[in-house]
């Protein structure tokens, strides 16, 4: 896929997920959306292949109109999926197999409702970082955007940081983070209130705090003890994606380890087109840790950059046995680093007018021929 004008239509692929969610439930087939994700994405991915797009740096205004719409349309239609889970699930009897498959397919949304979250919440716009904001706490993660600053201060960094150290489980670290930066995130606000002088009641995450509390309390009226349990399985899903993300996109990397890295963001990264438009290039994270003010349609896959060995569906499933997932990665990033190291020496090899190279070949040669004389006697 070398079109740009084709992937400019393709990020509307973005509005898939709840789509498919809604049509999953009306077509009788709950999983479809876990289908869609898991076996569809990554198997399409053979015939579609990688993003080789050119990322719109100059658009139109007419263009860059339609661009910056687009997650904000994924909003509308959120504004209209959510309240609908809440009413299919009052009305419409499902079998266990049923409930699972759409719970799991709400959790896919809520998911995505992080990564179009993210990219809102980079927005210059005020409208846009508001609608990012509400869009990641009504998944539960209410406290994303004072996360995501100390996010950006700390990637390249084991201790304190978001790269995670190979041999650390992914539970573990979802864990361990989810935690960690909700107290990073507590302790930002309070400074900024401190700071500005201001009354608790102006604490932007407890006001955002309200977001869940408000969508859960109309799950469990509406829907009843399933319907809660369907909303609290969203929280914790949808927390555990973004950290999930978050160890895909920044494992093993950092300024002491693999600091060849740092002119690609300390990131793993991925080119699958489908990807790409679904998340709205979520994929291409070492170009918008370079770049934060870059919009999502500005971005595109970074040459030479080091490529996770799947798209993020199938990483995250690997990502759930922790010793596979371990030695496929590090295989990826030794064999990535060596080949770094190859090109490095090349280049530090070479000169105008080729002595080091010559001097080189003219010793190769002379061992060469030493061998052939000792081989004589």
């Amino acid at each position: 896929m070398k079109s740009r004008a084709v992937k400019n239509a393709g990020y509307l692929l973005a509005l898939a997920p709840q789509i498919i969610l809604v049509l999953g439930v009306y077509t009788g087939f709950a999983w479809l959306s876990v289908l869609f994700f898991f076996v569809f994405l990554p198997v399409v991915r053979k015939f579609v292949g990688n993003d080789l797009s050119v990322p719109n740096t100059a658009p139109s205004a007419f263009l860059a109109g339609y661009l910056r719409a687009v997650p904000r349309l994924y909003f509308v239609t959120w504004a209209i999926v959510l309240p609908w889970s809440i009413w299919i699930l009052s009305v419409k009897p499902m079998t266990v197999a049923e409930y699972i498959g759409f719970a799991l397919g709400l959790w896919i949304v809520n998911s995505l409702n992080t990564a179009i979250g993210h990219e809102l919440i980079h927005s210059r716009s005020r409208f846009d970082r508001a609608l990012g904001g509400i869009l990641n706490a009504s998944a539960g993660y209410f406290h994303f955007p004072e996360e995501h600053l100390s996010h950006h201060e700390r990637t390249g960094h084991y201790h304190g940081g978001d790269a995670a150290v190979p041999g650390t489980s992914i539970y573990a670290y979802a864990a361990g983070r989810y935690f960690r930066y909700l107290r990073v995130a507590w302790e930002f606000e309070t400074a900024r209130l401190k700071r500005n002088k201001s009354i608790w009641l102006a604490n932007r995450l407890l006001r955002r705090a309200l977001v869940p509390i408000l969508i859960g309390a109309a799950y469990c009226y509406f829907a009843g003890v399933t319907g809660l349990v369907i909303y609290l399985f969203q929280v914790v899903g949808a927390s555990f994606s973004v950290q999930a993300i978050t160890y895909l996109q920044h494992w093993g990397l950092s300024e002491k380890e693999t600091p060849e890295l740092r002119d690609f963001g300390f990131s793993w990264e991925d080119g699958c087109w489908m990807q790409a438009c679904v998340t709205l290039n979520h994929a291409f994270h070492g170009q918008h840790h370079l770049t934060l003010a870059r919009p999502y349609y500005e971005l595109g896959t970074a040459k030479g950059g080091l490529l996770l060995p799947a798209s993020y569906p199938v990483m995250f499933v690997l990502a759930l046995f922790p010793q596979f997932f371990s030695g496929i990665m590090q295989a990826r990033l030794e064999a990535w680093l060596k080949d770094f190291e190859d090109r490095e020496m090349q280049e530090h090899s070479s000169d105008c007018i080729g002595t080091t190279m010559i001097a080189q070949a003219l010793s190769r040669g002379q061992a060469s021929l030493s061998a052939v004389v000792e081989n004589s006697h």
